[in-house]
């Protein structure tokens, strides 16, 4: 699983470098939904990573937000988030990031999340324990929720509200503090 690993971590990292290098500036916007945007840099990131892995491993599978390649009866399929956050990404906001996982006959095996502004690799092996840009990490030690800080983003389709709301009302009030 390492050479898998290291593969997305690379992808990652040159995807990564790719928006940083574009980041704050004009993007070319492909399609815009309700409350969502496609840009060209993200098929440029997804071109990136698919060109790499795909190089190493051309007997895989590749789907990603920007389209499916490769073999799609392999049992090894990369999942491909090229520009996790792209509406921030678009709105000059530092809150994006790149994510691979690899699917091994419908099982998770590995997954990194590569963050190209603070230069974050998260990366996770099923069996062993994450990490931050190579060293261990692990949750919090608090087990009080009455201590805890939550994050929250939500999509903004009708059902998504109707059905988190309720539940996010719940939590506020059992959480320290609640950032959205």
């Amino acid at each position: 699983m390492k050479h898998y690993l290291d593969a997305a971590e690379e992808a990652a990292r040159t995807a990564g470098k790719l928006l940083r290098q574009n980041f704050q500036r004009r993007q070319h916007v492909n399609a815009v939904a309700a409350h969502d945007i496609k840009l060209e840099i993200d098929v440029e990131a997804q071109e990136l990573i698919t060109k790499l892995l795909l190089k190493e491993f051309p007997g895989h599978a590749l789907y990603g937000e920007e389209g499916v390649v490769g073999d799609q009866s392999s049992e090894h399929q990369w999942v491909v988030d090229p520009l996790d956050g792209t509406v921030n990404y678009f709105y000059g906001i530092p809150h994006f990031c790149v994510s691979i996982a690899l699917r091994l006959r419908n099982e998770i095996m590995i997954g990194v999340i590569y963050d190209p502004i603070r230069q974050e690799m998260w990366s996770g092996q099923k069996g062993e324990s994450s990490r931050l840009n190579g060293h261990p990490c692990h949750v919090s030690e608090r087990a009080d929720l009455a201590e805890a800080v939550i994050s929250i983003g939500l999509a903004k389709t009708g059902e998504t509200i109707n059905a988190n709301f309720p539940l996010l009302e719940q939590m506020i009030h059992r959480v320290r503090k609640c950032r959205v």
